[in-house]
This record gives structure tokens, C-alpha cells and sequence, in this order.
């Protein structure tokens, strides 16, 4: 299995050997160039993806048109798309890559394989999922503040130094140009 995803498992839960190997077998490495949409909004997803490398954004047009963008994923860490987690459910969202990518990826129906057959994928999944919504309540308490204190919480959580001043807009829920006038401001 590979090493950095070994990791990221074995801090959540003890992982067989038994298991680790299936993932071995299971998981596949990919690279994708940056500006690749790994998944449109309406389509079914059938993959879970681990970042190796790279960055990836999560984003919706509104009604009127504008993006709005909900997540970051970065290196060590699962992208879980929005509207479920197994086949057949469709993305809310699409999900396109801000840098070259290398990410590991598994088939749901690998997944779901292994919910019957490793008893750790249970609890692995859950703890998987809360590290997931931890990340949104993050964006939500983000949105409540004031766009002068939301932006330096945004750079603590988030490698805001390789994201584009309108994606860090877009997520903060402000114009871009008040963005453009709070950074030069701290500078």
C-alpha cells in the first residue's frame, strides 16, 4: 500500500494486514494536469480519490450564475464529493484540479466489497467522513465572520499562497476585489 496513504489510515484506526493488502491491490495511482474536472455536477461518481500531490477545489454556479466555491482538498487528505459516498448518487458539485495532481483512487464497489469483508472499513469510514465534516463547519464558521478577519483564518487553514485570489473570494463568499484590498493591506 502506499506509504502516505498507509499513514493517513493507521492514524484513524489499526489496519490488518489482510486488509492493507486488498488496498494494495485494490488502489490505483494517477496523474491528472491541472484544470482537469475529476467529476461534473449531475454525474454519478464511482471513484473516492487520496491526494498524493497537488490541489483540488470543490465549486457550484447559483442561480444568477457565480461560482461559489465549497472545499479545498490538499496532499494527505480524501476527497469526498457532495450528495453521498456510494455509486449511483450524483455529485452536487464539480470537482476540479488547481495544480497537476497525483491521487491515488479506489472503485466504490471495491469499497463497499470491503465493508463486508474488513471489519475496520466501518469505523475507517466514519472517522473518514467527520474529518470530512470538520472541514465544512470550518468553511461555515469562515462565512460568519467579517471578510478582514476571515481571510488570515482562511491562510491558517488553508495553503492560500498556491490558491487564486477568486477562489479564496469565491469560498469566503466576498467580490474578489474587496479580497485584493484586505491582502494588500497586510502586507
Amino acid at each position: 500500500m502506499d506509504k502516505k496513504l498507509n499513514e493517513y489510515l493507521s492514524v484513524l484506526v489499526p489496519l490488518s494486514d489482510q486488509f492493507k493488502n486488498y488496498l494494495d491491490k485494490s488502489v490505483i495511482h494517477q496523474d491528472f494536469p491541472k484544470g482537469t474536472t475529476l467529476l461534473k455536477s449531475g454525474e454519478k461518481f464511482s471513484q473516492t480519490f487520496f491526494v498524493l500531490s497537488g490541489l483540488i477545489k470543490s465549486r457550484y454556479f447559483d442561480e444568477d450564475g457565480k461560482q461559489v466555491v465549497t472545499r479545498f482538498w490538499k496532499e494527505n487528505e480524501m476527497v469526498l464529493p457532495k450528495g453521498g459516498f456510494m455509486e449511483n448518487m450524483e455529485s452536487l458539485e464539480d470537482i476540479v484540479l488547481l495544480e497537476d495532481c497525483k491521487l491515488l483512487s479506489i472503485h466504490n464497489k471495491q469499497i463497499e466489497f470491503a465493508y463486508h469483508v474488513f471489519s475496520e472499513t466501518y469505523k475507517l469510514s466514519r472517522k473518514i467522513h467527520f474529518k470530512d465534516s470538520r472541514k465544512q463547519y470550518q468553511r461555515a464558521a469562515l462565512l460568519v465572520l467579517p471578510a478582514v478577519k476571515a481571510y488570515p483564518a482562511f491562510c491558517q487553514l488553508f495553503p492560500c499562497n498556491r490558491i487564486l485570489l477568486q477562489d479564496i473570494a469565491y469560498f469566503l463568499n466576498i467580490r474578489p476585489y474587496t479580497l485584493s484590498r484586505i491582502r494588500a493591506k497586510r502586507k
